[in-house]
């Protein structure tokens, strides 16, 4: 265990929201309602709305109609309780590694450059960078890159976590490896986490519950308890029975929204992926 106190999770009620761009409707009704502590990962095909779907729990978006509120009340991008981490770390290049992770407690003005400091270097060691302090991005590898930007969101110690595809980008190696250090750090922290992923595997091993969408605007495909045993471990986790069982259904799951039609666009997926899914669920 760290120095680092236990921060804990609020809870998050999207409540009948609907949405639209243009003509166009993302979202027709649609209502999930997410724990205190619990972690939520969203999968579907490409254009079911997952990104748009975290940037209305940021407040980034608003619903047309519904509700979105984190610990009863609405949301808002400003709101301290909730972090983001991107796909991509977006760090500032010209800045140092500490200098990056207290950024946001510098913007926010209400600990003393000292405390930022010793802040923000503590969250560089929860997250396995001590040494690191002083390098610039250039001079870290894409894992390093995305464990500062991890620490980044905590040390501002939010009660809820939006990750959209944090480790999309990595290599397959390092991906496990960073899937590891994140249920290490929730299982520290005890933060609500939603995660937006495209990977099944990764939904698999690291959720409490796993939420399929369906093709716009029809909302949730399948809602999925996840019942593997905590705590986690790459090889035995990934091997069990259980695993491999959920991982079937959701790929099912999936092959069954790609090849439905979305009603607002003409761009409907191919028939190579689709066919593709259905042949590893019938495995």
């Amino acid at each position: 265990m760290s120095n680092i106190e236990r921060i804990g999770g609020d809870s998050l009620l999207i409540d009948d929201v609907h949405f639209n761009y243009g003509a166009g409707a993302i979202f027709d009704g649609l209502s999930i309602d997410v724990q205190p502590g619990e972690f939520l990962s969203i999968i579907g095909p490409s254009g079911c709305g997952k990104t748009t779907l975290l940037n209305l729990l940021s407040g980034f978006l608003f619903p047309r109609q519904g509700s979105i509120k984190l610990r009863g009340k609405p949301i808002a991008p400003e709101d301290p309780h909730f972090g983001y981490v991107f796909q991509h770390a977006t760090l500032f290049p010209w800045l140092t590694t500490v200098e990056n992770v207290e950024f946001g407690l510098r913007m926010e003005g209400n600990l003393s450059p000292l405390e930022r400091r010793e802040k923000a270097t503590r969250y560089l060691q929860l997250v396995g960078l001590e040494g690191f302090e002083n390098y610039l991005p250039r001079h870290l590898s894409g894992g390093m890159q995305q464990r500062v930007s991890l620490a980044r969101a905590l040390v501002m110690e939010p009660r809820l976590l939006l990750m959209d595809e944090p480790f999309g980008a990595l290599d397959a190696i390092t991906r496990e490896t960073m899937n590891d250090e994140l249920l290490r750090l929730w299982d520290e922290l005890g933060q609500t986490v939603v995660f937006i992923t495209h990977d099944i595997d990764e939904a698999v091993y690291l959720s409490d519950r796993i939420v399929v969408l369906h093709r716009p605007p029809n909302g949730i495909f399948r809602d999925l308890s996840n019942d593997l045993p905590r705590p986690r471990s790459g090889p035995t986790t990934r091997t069990s029975e259980l695993f491999w069982q959920y991982k079937k259904e959701l790929i099912a799951d999936i092959a069954v929204v790609a090849n439905t039609t979305n009603p607002n666009s003409d761009d409907d997926f191919d028939d190579g992926p689709s066919a593709r899914l259905l042949q590893e669920a019938a495995l």
